[in-house]
Parts: C-alpha cells; structure tokens; sequence
C-alpha cells in the first residue's frame, strides 16, 4: 500500500504519509462517534426500509516514525534526577541525539554544543582552550553518565580529547543545576551519555574523507557473549588523521571503548568498562592566531590561514577512563542505580605563537607592522597531570500519599580531582640569541621574527627540564541530595529539592606554601512545578540558587572566592505524536557575583594570569527550542535565543544578544525514497566586545583594553545522503556553504581566530 493510502488494523486508524491529518481525522471521529448511542430500529414514514444505528466505535491516530531516528528522547533525568519527559522537566533541556550527530558529522564535543540553542563556543586559542557559554556565562559543570567530569577544554586537554563516536546522546540543561551536580553553574550542565552493550548482535562503521586531506574511520561492535544475551559487550573504535586552513596546522584524534554487562538476575546488571581518548593538535598556539591591529594602529585584515606558530608547537592529550555500574529492581516502583569512574589525563602543551604581551613596564607591545617586522614569539612549556574519581548513588521510587502516586530519588555524589603540574626551566633559542625563563613562559621577553611575512623562523626552538618541584592542587567535592515530584492534582505538578554540599580544595605551589578553602552544608534548593493545560501543553517555573566554587588564583596564590546568585525560568512547552516532537518557549533570569575576572597584568606566585572577583554579572532573555520529527520523514531542530545583560563585570563580553540555529532534515517519498537532504544555518548578532588586557596600540604600545565590534554573522550548512543498500548509504557535507569570513574569537589579546572556511566531506557508512 503506498505512502498515501489509507489504512485500517482492528480499531486503530494509521496514515503513515499524513500524520497530521490522520490525528485531526482521528479527533473529528472520535468527537462524533462518542455521541452515538444504541438504538432500536426505526422507520422512516416515507419508506418501509429499516434504518439501523450501530454501536461506538472508538478510533485512534497512530504517528508512524522510527524512534531511533529521533531528534529528540522520550525522557531523561539530567536536570532533576527524576526520569521525566522533556515536557515534565520544569527547565530547558536539550538533547543531541546519534541521529542528528551522524546526519550532522559531530565528531568531538565543540561540533555537538555548536547544534545546542543557547550556547556558543569562544576560542581563546587554536587548538588548546576553548570556553562554552550559556545564558552569559562560562560553563564548568561536565558530566559523563551523570558522574562529574573534568570536562573543560583548557590546559588540562580533558574536554579537548572529547571524541562523540563513543556517546549515545548529550543532554544539556540550560540555567542553573546545582541539585545534582553540587555547583549551581547558572549557564548549563552537560551531560554525556556513553554507548551500552545490546544483548542482540550488530554493529557499524564508517569511513570519511574531506577538504584538508581530513580523514576518519571508525566501528561499532555489539556481541552478546551468551546466547540470551544476558552477558553483553561493546566496542567502539575511531580515528582522524588530517591538515587545517591554517598553515602548520594539523590534528590527529583517536579514541576507543570498551563497555561489559552482565545480568546477575532478571532485577540486577552489573557493568564495567574502560575507555581511552588522544588528541594532538600540532601548529597550536597559545593566544589568539592573527593581530586585530598593526602597530600604527590600522586594521590587519591578514589571510585566514595565517598562523605564525611554528611546526613544533603542540598541544596533545590522553585520557584513560575505567567505570563501572550496578543497577538493581527492588520491584517495579523502586529501583538503585551504582556509579564509579576513575579517569587520568595527561597533557602536554609545548606552544609558542608571534603574538601581543605585556612587558616589564606592564605595556603591550609586539605589534606586527606592515613592513614584516614587531612579532615577537611568545612560548609556553607546560604539563598538566589530572586525575579524578567520581562516585554517584541514587535511589529512586515512588509512593502513594493523599490518593495519589507521586516520585522522589535519594543520592549521594562525590568527586576528588588532583591536578599536578611539575616546574620547568626553558630556554627559547635561535641561531644568533637565547633567553631564559624560569617558569617557562616567554611573553614580551621571546625572540623576535625576523619577518612575519615568511613565517616563524625555522631555527626557534624551546628546550625544557624540570627542576623537580611540583604544583599540585587537590579538590573534594561531595554532597547528599534529595527531590520528590508531588502530583498535586491532575494537572499539577510540584518539584522540591535540595542538595547539602561540601567542598574543599588544598593547594600547594612550587616553593611548598599551602593554601586552602573549605565550605561545608551549603544548602542548594530546588522548586519548580509544571501545570498541564491540556494533553499538549504546559506551564512551567522553576527557581534555583547557585554556588560554584572557583579555581582561578589571585595574585596572592589564593583562590577566587566562590560564586553565589540565583536562577529563575518559566514559560510553556509543548508535546505531539507521542513525545516525539517537542517545543518550548522559556523566560529566565539569573545573578550571579564573584565571577573571576582577569586582574589586569599582575601574575599569581607561578607566574600565570591573576584573576580577581569580578562585580558580577546579571543576565535576563528569552529561549526558544523545537526538536523532533514533524512527520515521520522529516526531522527539525533547532532555537533561538534573546539574551541581555542587565549587569556585566569588567571583562565585558562575549555573548552575542541574538541566536538562532536550525538543522533539518527530510527523506522523499516515491522514486526518491532512498535520499536524505538537509541543511542548517547558525546565525549570531554581532557582538559590543571588549579587547582586553592589550588594546588597539599607538606607536607599536597599549596599555589597556579597546571596545571593539564582534561582527555578527550567518553559517549555512547542507546534506545529502543516498542509501545505496538498506544497510550502507554514502553522506555528502557541506559546511559554511557560502565560504562566510567570521570569527570565533575577536578581541583577546589585540588579536583574532577566524572560524572554517567553506569545506565538503563524504561519508561511506554500514550497519550490520
């Protein structure tokens, strides 16, 4: 029967190729067929024909889709720990699905936060640190299966070594989460959800080949080890290999896993694991790639793919995972979930970049000048050394009071991280000089470049010792928590929760001086309610507070004291087809004080930038977000998103005030059955930023920051996929289709990065 054709099963009523229509049919029928009533035969007067009423019927829509093409989940528990709906969830919640990340090529953790409403992703160098926002702030709170997780892409190289072949799904909540994370992060929490063994056999893989000789393969194996099933593993492994638009530029990732379940009895599943992630990001730089301004002060405009780091510099990361899990069914209402993780990440960053610092007067200079001459070569030597162990235990069940059944959850969370960073003496050197830094940062105090016209010169080098002294900071993170879901009537719900918290970080730095910063009950409260106005729509509010301990080191040594504020949401979300297309339309609010803030040019004791608390920031805007299949073939997602600073601290901002991102896609029917198109744009306002600390210079010197214009800008995007077989299909991507000139950093240190150029990949996937 085709796609157009009416059909009918026992009572149920289905028109796969017209679901809408089918549900408004359903609804008119079922409005006049319940009003039939059983009647006797009758006679009309003019005929002698019996006329006969029949009994009810009762007819019903079904939406015909395949959920594991979904843009969107049936549930989760991210934001509250309580298993709910995206439409029961009193905040914005999002979900990367694997569909939308194998139609979109995600392949590492900044490709899935680029689809996710809300939030942006700021560079601060090429290939080493990059910060995600939200809602006006940075975002510091990363899960991996709910547990914590050293998730920042920064020195430590965690978030860097991200590789998305291993997740199922990411979920982010946007807004302050503090209930089941322990730091009431006012921006988001983002949580990744790693593949599980199935007890059926199957797998994938794949293979992709793309602009910049980029390549990459990977496999997705499935194997029960019993017959049943009950005994279960999975493995996932996964490479890239390729060169970048910039010169000297090129990346290598590779990452692998290894997941066992075993099903003890018909209620209780034990899992274990290991999981290994390596990146290397080779023509890396610390600092902004290309000067805003020249020495006189006249706009640069240089190529995108100019990047005068040199072949050696390198910022490359590896992080070994091992975990572990128990679930146990007490019955059908109360159920125990077991998590522990212990992961250690080595880092090695040895970068050094022709670029703009500050001097022994505290004056910014090395400001490129027309002629090829001013760049100086900053370099940086560092080894990060972080390992953490995390721990969850959540109880969860329901329970009758006042003739209703309502839900709650008990847990525990902990966290201990260590972060190690051994000294080391450098010397950075050319043929005709040298110099000499004890902390092994070379600022306004390198080498000069002979002419930055021809690139760095090939003779520079950096060589590094350690002198045996070690910087090491400790961090305890731990705290109970609890939350009930009171149906108090029909259509509404109540949410209660809170969290006690106890945090405690001791630190240690090169010379044996200690430092150390303990809180302990700190109290985080959670409210929210959501009230049903019909079988598709809802009102939601919900309320928060925040405390989110900092790590950032003031000219002192100490830490920056914590952050504390408050987060408010409410607005109205909507529900079709089952759950399987999602809207929401949210207002928030949120104040946040004590935001660390660069302290101009002081140094903290080991020689990196101080911060100092910043006068807070106080944010307020608007979200709205679709996701999901708007019929069977055709899959939408997306959002926009209004946001303004009622209050801003003193490193200005970097957030634009408007957001909007979209990605489709849309199967044919008939003779075109067998391809996919898609498309998607994501468009950001320009920017009123600030370039801090350097400025716009005068005579090759700054001595501080310069309000400069972010320029807003619009990415287009587009797919095609043709099933060759049922089972392989071949992928064609194109990014930035209309080769747009933007920037993903503008501003800090008097300098620029400039997003991806126009690119095209193809993809020969399988499945099996």
């Amino acid at each position: 029967m085709n796609d157009r054709a009416l059909q009918a099963t026992g009572n149920r009523l289905e028109w796969p190729g017209k679901p809408l229509a089918a549900a408004i049919a359903a609804t008119v029928s079922g409005c006049l067929l319940s009003t039939a009533v059983l009647a006797e035969p009758s006679f009309d007067d003019q005929q002698t024909e019996p006329t006969t009423q029949l009994a009810p019927m009762t007819i019903e829509a079904s939406y015909q889709g395949d959920p594991a093409r979904s843009y969107t989940v049936p549930e989760t528990s991210s934001a509250t720990g309580l298993s709910l709906s995206p439409r029961e969830t009193p905040q914005s919640v999002t979900t990367i699905t694997r569909q939308q990340m194998d139609d979109q090529r995600v392949v590492n953790l900044e490709d899935a936060l680029e689809l996710t409403p809300g939030v942006t992703a700021n560079k601060t160098d090429v290939g080493v640190r990059t910060s995600f926002r939200a809602r006006g702030y940075d975002i510091n709170n990363w899960r991996v299966d709910g547990l914590q997780s050293p998730g920042s892409s920064d020195f430590s190289g965690v978030g860097n070594a991200f590789s998305m072949d291993l997740y199922e799904r990411v979920d982010i909540v946007r807004g302050a989460n503090g209930l089941l994370g322990g730091t009431g992060d006012p921006s988001a929490t983002v949580d990744l959800v790693r593949k599980r063994p199935q007890k059926d056999f199957g797998g994938s893989a794949y293979t992709s080949y793309g602009r910049w000789d980029r390549a990459r393969v990977g496999a997705d194996l499935n194997v029960p080890l019993t017959e049943d099933g009950s005994i279960r593993s999975r493995f996932v492994v996964t490479q890239q290999e390729g060169d970048s638009f910039r010169d000297n530029e090129s990346n290598r990732n590779r990452a692998a896993l290894a997941s066992f379940e075993f099903d003890a009895d018909e209620d209780t599943t034990l899992g274990v694991g290991y999981q290994y992630e390596y990146q290397k990001t080779r023509g890396s730089g610390w600092g902004a790639n290309v000067p805003i301004w020249f020495g006189n002060g006249d706009l640069a405009n240089l190529s995108r793919s100019t990047n005068l780091a040199p072949h050696w510099s390198h910022a490359e990361s590896r992080t070994n995972t091992g975990f572990a899990s128990l679930t146990h069914a007490f019955n059908d209402d109360w159920q125990l979930d077991v998590r522990i993780a212990q992961s250690t990440t080595d880092a090695d960053n040895q970068l050094a970049l022709a670029k703009v610092n500050r001097d022994s007067n505290r004056n910014y200079v090395g400001y490129w000048n027309e002629d090829g001459s001013g760049a100086i070569l900053n370099g940086l030597y560092q080894i990060n050394e972080t390992r953490q162990r995390s721990a969850r235990f959540d109880l969860s069940g329901k329970y009758d009071l006042l003739g209703r059944e309502h839900d709650v959850m008990f847990g525990y969370s902990e966290s201990r991280t260590r972060e190690r960073r051994p000294e080391q003496d450098c010397v950075m050197s050319s043929t005709t000089a040298s110099v000499v830094s004890s902390g092994c940062m070379f600022r306004a105090d390198g080498l000069a470049i002979t002419d930055w016209r021809r690139g760095v010169d090939n003779d520079f080098r950096i060589d590094a010792s350690r002198t045996g002294r070690t910087q090491e900071t400790r961090t305890r993170l731990r705290g109970v928590y609890a939350a009930t879901r009171l149906n108090v009537t029909e259509p509404l719900s109540v949410i209660l929760g809170a969290r006690a918290s106890y945090y405690k970080t001791e630190s240690e730095d090169y010379g044996g001086d200690h430092a150390e910063q303990q809180e302990n009950g700190v109290l985080t409260p959670y409210a929210g309610l959501v009230y049903d106005l019909s079988r598709h729509y809802s009102l939601y509010a919900s309320y928060t507070n925040i405390f989110t301990p900092q790590t950032s080191e003031t000219s002192s040594g100490d830490r920056v004291k914590p952050l504390e504020g408050d987060s408010y949401e409410a607005g109205l979300k909507g529900e079709w087809f089952e759950g399987r297309l999602n809207a929401s339309a949210a207002v928030f609010r949120t104040r946040q004080e004590n935001a660390a803030v660069m302290d101009g040019a002081n140094l903290t004791p080991s020689g990196g930038q101080a911060y100092k608390a910043g006068t807070g920031n106080e944010t307020e805007g608007v979200d709205l977000e679709v996701a999901g299949a708007i019929t069977p073939n055709w899959n939408v997602y997306g959002g926009y998103t209004y946001l303004h600073f009622r209050r801003v601290d003193s490193d200005g901002r970097s957030d634009p005030s408007h957001l909007f991102k979209l990605s489709t896609t849309y199967q044919p029917a008939g003779l075109l059955d067998r391809w996919t198109f898609g498309g998607g744009v994501y468009a950001q306002s320009n920017i009123h930023a600030v370039s801090s600390p350097a400025g716009q210079p005068a005579g090759g010197v700054s001595t501080g920051s310069t309000a400069v214009n972010w320029p807003g800008y619009a990415i287009w995007n587009a797919m095609a996929s043709y099933d060759i077989t049922d089972a392989t299909s071949v992928t064609l991507n194109l990014d930035n289709l209309f080769d747009k000139h933007y920037y993903d950093r503008y501003g800090f240190y008097a300098g620029a990065i400039y997003g991806n150029p126009r690119s095209a990949t193809v993809t020969l996937s399988t499945s099996f």
